[in-house]
């Protein structure tokens, strides 16, 4: 055990007594309505807050027993820890007429209830109480002894003055101490978690429960709805033999991605693995491969779906009610400083295998006049809170000597097609790489000739944008683009570049798409030099409500972004499939990019990777287009080189009229005319293509 290992355990047992004693305290207390001096009528809601905060705190603490309990354990079975799990969500589900927005959690109901500061506030400690159910499953007593105390302090103050305006500064001095006070070993035990080779507690129970018994589920400490129960009982009865190669396919991307990326994984030890609840048995296959190529798997909490998005949505700025730049000086001084102490952990990471799901009903959320936001000082902290922690972490955690590899496969939430879906999602992700290299290849040729490349879209769609490729000196040996097999990004199927910004210009529309799970309807973005000028969508009814949705959720926290790649996705099969099961709005990123032309706002796809040598694995060229006008400013100024985003959007076939090369001289080569692959030698790509405009 590592001294870091030892010393953050001995601090979070630290206070395992107070908090036993302050939660038998908490669990007795009968909340009373305060009684303040000089107010007449004391607010019921305030009562009702610590009520509800209690609950919270006393549902919570029952998982303790069953988390401290060996995998074997038989007292708490599914059927009773479902029960819970009910218990402990219920009062914020979205389906109860007095559930999440007649609860504190909506941050609407507390600003009715105690005025919009006030409000805020509480609404904000409410939602960090939610988090106490991930204490007790990492056991940090010590800070759920804090949290307690937070709880104890804040009703003696609401019981001696209630909830009024003259409270407010003491509750927030409350608050703001609660948050900043044993911020390294806060920070310190977040990273270990995340990367300390140590923390098994997932590991073990993915490698060693019994799968039969499907109470190992709840042990992960999120929400296990319906789909994860059907996924493990699917997944029970899958094919031994199956699985195994889809496991070995898996790894062999991940192998494949350092090879052509021209870097060892063997100068590294460790593997992050995540995977989707009720996946394990194809968790076990993988951990068992990756230890045959010399790396071990760190396996992190397995990926579920949110109980309410709606939730999440509305409280995704909730660091509003305190972040300053005080706040962010001292993070960053303090994330410097344990970043340093796991530097030996962080520069033997190889990078992360990630398996997805893809198929859950797409989320648009309602419009919440009171849900948390940034003031524009607080976006500008936010934007540079985000460079600088990335700079700080990338000194260790060397994104030029690691990879990755992502893979996704269908949600029984997808429907009652999901195992056909599963099977053509497997066959999909496993197309042959080296076809589709040959196939790629002789688009890369014809777009090495052209100095801007033309993308227009087809009838109502209003997308006719001009992209400026970097100059080739000597094209014998250079290349613009990458050929991009299944290795890091599975399935297999892309072409894509880093463009010039200036000269970049014009139009990118589509009809209805989801980034970062959210829906855009009519996304509407105009170019100019590369930077996003202007940008609409319709999912409201009023154009201010849309440019706000857009700020918040696409260009947060920067006001414009660079298009940071530009791609043709080449994978009609996935397409097909799309179509065919009617799904194309279910899809996720990794397979939406293969099926047309994408462009990345943001980031280029090198990103931090710029200095090192990168080439096309087919024919051996250097790829020269890595950087941008932004990306290059990274050695005078890294905080104005990077945005830490890399958003893609994609125009899907169907959209498309054509994709066309130009060259200097004026001459035109199409890649794509009338919807389909124009290059000698892509005539199979467009196989797909016409079996569906045949139906």
């Amino acid at each position: 055990m590592t001294d870091i290992t030892k010393k953050l355990e001995s601090w979070m047992k630290a206070g395992k007594s107070e908090w036993q004693q302050s939660l038998a305290a908490i669990s007795k207390l009968k909340v009373a309505p305060p009684t303040p001096v000089g107010q007449k009528k004391p607010n019921p809601a305030v009562q009702e807050y610590f009520e509800a905060l209690q609950k919270v705190i006393v549902r919570a603490s029952r998982y303790e027993e069953f988390y401290r309990s060996g995998l074997k354990q038989k007292k708490f079975s599914p059927k009773k820890l479902q029960a819970m799990q009910e218990e402990y969500y219920g009062e914020i589900s979205l389906l109860k007429d007095s559930g999440y927005y007649g609860s504190f959690a909506n941050p609407g109901h507390c600003a009715d209830c105690f005025g919009t500061e006030i409000g805020n506030l509480l609404c904000h400690v409410y939602a960090r109480f939610r988090g106490y159910h991930s204490l007790i499953l990492q056991g940090s007593y010590t800070e759920l002894a804090r949290m307690n105390r937070l709880f104890l302090d804040m009703y003696e103050e609401a019981r001696k003055s209630g909830m009024t305006d003259k409270s407010f500064l003491r509750l927030k001095k409350l608050v703001r101490t609660f948050i900043e006070a044993d911020m390294e070993k806060q920070q310190l035990f977040n990273l270990n978690w995340r990367f300390g080779p140590e923390q098994t507690y997932f590991r073990d129970i993915v490698m060693k429960a019994d799968l039969a018994d499907l109470s190992y589920l709840y042990r992960y400490g999120t929400y296990i709805s319906k789909h994860v129960l059907e996924m493990a009982s699917y997944m029970s009865k899958y094919p031994e033999k199956e699985l195994k190669e889809l496991s070995r396919y898996i790894v062999k991307s991940y192998e494949d991605g350092f090879i052509r990326g021209n870097r060892s994984y063997k100068i590294k030890k460790y593997a992050m693995l995540m995977i989707p609840a009720g996946m394990e048995r194809l968790g076990r296959l993988l951990v068992k491969d990756l230890q045959k190529i010399g790396l071990e798997a760190l396996v992190k909490q397995p990926n579920t779906q949110s109980f309410n998005k709606q939730f999440d949505y509305d409280h995704r700025f909730g660091s509003a009610v305190f972040f300053d730049r005080a706040y962010l000086d001292k993070f960053l001084k303090t994330y410097e400083k344990v970043t340093k102490q796991m530097s030996s952990v962080l520069k033997l990471q190889a990078g992360p295998v990630y398996v997805e799901l893809f198929g859950e009903e797409p989320f648009q959320p309602k419009h919440n006049p009171a849900a948390f936001r940034l003031s524009p000082e607080q976006m500008q902290l936010r934007q540079e809170m985000s460079a600088k922690s990335s700079q700080i972490i990338y000194q260790h955690y060397r994104r030029d000597e690691a990879s990755f590899c992502i893979i996704a496969f269908p949600s029984p939430e997808i429907g009652k097609d999901f195992r056909k879906i599963f099977a053509d999602t497997v066959k999909l992700n496993m197309l042959d790489s080296m076809k589709y290299a040959g196939i790629q290849q002789y688009i890369i040729d014809v777009l090495d000739t052209a100095e801007y490349v033309h993308v227009k879209g087809k009838g109502a769609n209003k997308t006719d944008i001009m992209v400026h490729l970097h100059k080739l000196k000597n094209p014998a040996k250079e290349t613009n683009f990458e050929n991009c097999v299944a290795d890091v990004n599975i399935p297999v199927g892309e072409v894509f570049t880093s463009p010039l910004l200036k000269g970049t210009n014009g139009v990118l529309h589509v009809k209805d798409i989801y980034l970062g799970n959210l829906r855009y309807k009519n996304l509407m973005l105009t170019f100019k030099d590369g930077m996003i000028a202007d940008y609409s969508c319709t999912n409201f009814r009023e154009a201010e409500k849309n440019r706000r949705f857009m700020e918040e959720n696409l260009l947060m926290p920067h006001k414009t972004l660079p298009i940071g790649e530009f791609a043709i996705g080449t994978n009609t099969t996935a397409y097909k499939i799309a179509r065919d099961y009617d799904i194309l709005g279910l899809l996720p990123i990794l397979i939406i990019e293969k099926m047309g032309p994408h462009f990345a706002v943001g980031d280029t796809c090198y990103s931090r990777e710029e200095d090192v040598d990168h080439f096309n694995f087919v024919n051996g060229k250097k790829i020269i287009a890595v950087e941008n006008e932004m990306s290059c400013k990274r050695k005078k100024d890294p905080m104005k080189a990077y945005t830490q985003v890399h958003t893609d959007i994609t125009l899907p076939y169907e959209m498309l009229q054509s994709i066309t090369a130009i060259r200097k001289d004026g001459s035109r080569a199409f890649i794509i005319k009338d919807g389909l692959f124009a290059v000698p030698g892509t005539e199979e790509l467009n196989i797909p293509l016409l079996q569906l405009r045949k139906k």
